[in-house]
């Protein structure tokens, strides 16, 4: 199953039909059980993940082992790219969720790609420069938010591209919004009761995607 829930709504580079197979073309697959970390904040920036199965989260941790979620990437997602093309260490951390296929792409073999034609730089560029149009809007529209009109922001978000059906925790929504697991519960509990939305184990789904989207709380 297909599921990319880009949280911070900084858009995922996700390489389809010929640039998939080209990364893979020259890349060296491997597989990790869930829970592995296969990129650590601070690593150099050599090189970055294809994910060919299963998932990735990509996150951060405070001094206190607080975590920021930021990402579940999935299938013909990049993972650590934007580190590499800016000269830089990596940003996040990369932890697989459940069983996952990787493709390691060494910047070595990008530099061959780019070297071959235009086609690989105008999608790289193409896909760097949305990443950065979005996090701009996401900083302006998340000014002095209270958490429940963030939260809804982000269930409607995510609805409108993966549609109403989203494998997603509780946990996971307090990451990324910044808020206590106690207060997402309380904020999808008052949801649930206008029938914005249905909750089921690890599971959530939106009825009323339109009204999240304009929840001010």
């Amino acid at each position: 199953m297909q599921r990319t829930y880009h949280f911070a709504e900084m858009q995922p580079t996700r390489a389809e039909g010929d640039i998939f197979a080209a990364l893979v073309s020259i890349g060296h697959r491997r597989r990790f059980a869930s829970g592995t970390q296969v990129l650590h904040r601070g690593d150099p920036g050599t090189g970055f993940w294809l994910i060919e199965s299963g998932h990735v989260m990509a996150c951060r941790f405070g001094p206190e082992g607080e975590r920021t979620l930021f990402a579940v990437l999935g299938p013909g997602d990049l993972i650590g790219e934007l580190a590499c093309f800016a000269g830089l260490t990596q940003q996040v951390h990369a932890i697989t969720e459940g069983e996952a296929s990787l493709v390691w792409i060494d910047m070595v073999q990008v530099d061959r790609l780019l070297a071959d034609g235009p086609h690989f730089a105008k999608w790289m560029l193409s896909a760097l420069a949305n990443k950065l149009r979005t996090a701009l809007d996401r900083v302006e529209g998340d000014h002095n938010l209270p958490a429940q009109a963030r939260i809804a922001r982000v269930l409607a978000d995510v609805a409108k591209r993966e549609g109403p059906e989203l494998e997603i925790t509780q946990q996971q929504l307090a990451d990324y919004v910044g808020v206590s697991r106690v207060t997402a519960g309380q904020v999808l509990a008052r949801f649930a009761a206008d029938g914005l939305v249905e909750r089921r184990y690890g599971r959530l789904r939106v009825v009323r995607a339109e009204a999240l989207a304009g929840y001010s709380g």
